[in-house]
């Protein structure tokens, strides 16, 4: 028996340190999923516009391309379907410094138009505004959903939350 003593602890080390190897690649081939190059993603929400004090629903689309694992570059897109929709642009700076945590600054440009009732007239314009703002993404795969909320100021200041869902390839 007691030769048997020194085998069989050998063989339990062996498979420990296998197992932790094996566990070690697992979770870096899932950071790497995490940290998709590109990731394309639907916002579904709300902006609270102080300047109006109005609340509208919200569509948007945005494109991330991951320049390293902390910093990524992109494009966003938004209507604000209000009494006087508005269309938002911009290219957004994205920083990740700490898992699904993303931070983002964008210059935007607003195209709104005014219907007025008097002679069904449209008036239409553009400005410029700043958002800074705010995400947690919960990564299954491919796929991440994640609560997201920005301040718009500008011409008028604006607080966008909501929901988004996104794809990273």
């Amino acid at each position: 028996m007691n030769n048997l003593k020194l085998p069989l602890v050998c063989l339990f080390l062996s498979n420990t340190c296998i197992y932790a190897q094996l566990q070690e690649e697992g979770s870096k081939q899932e950071s790497q999923n995490h940290s998709s190059k590109h990731h394309i993603a639907l916002f579904n929400g709300a902006t609270t516009n102080f300047s109006h004090e109005s609340t509208s629903y919200t569509i948007g689309l945005d494109y991330e391309y991951r320049i390293s694992k902390l910093l990524g570059i992109g494009l966003l897109g938004e209507v604000i379907l209000a009494d006087s929709e508005e269309f938002l642009t911009g290219v957004a700076v994205c920083a990740h410094p700490f898992k699904g945590t993303k931070l983002i600054a964008a210059p935007l440009v607003v195209f709104s138009e005014e219907h007025h009732s008097e002679g069904h007239e449209i008036k239409k314009e553009s400005s410029f505004a700043f958002r800074i703002g705010a995400g947690y993404d919960f990564h299954v795969g491919k796929l991440s959903l994640g609560p997201t909320v920005d301040f718009d100021f500008g011409k008028t200041e604006a607080l966008n939350y909501g929901l988004s869902i996104g794809f990273g390839f």
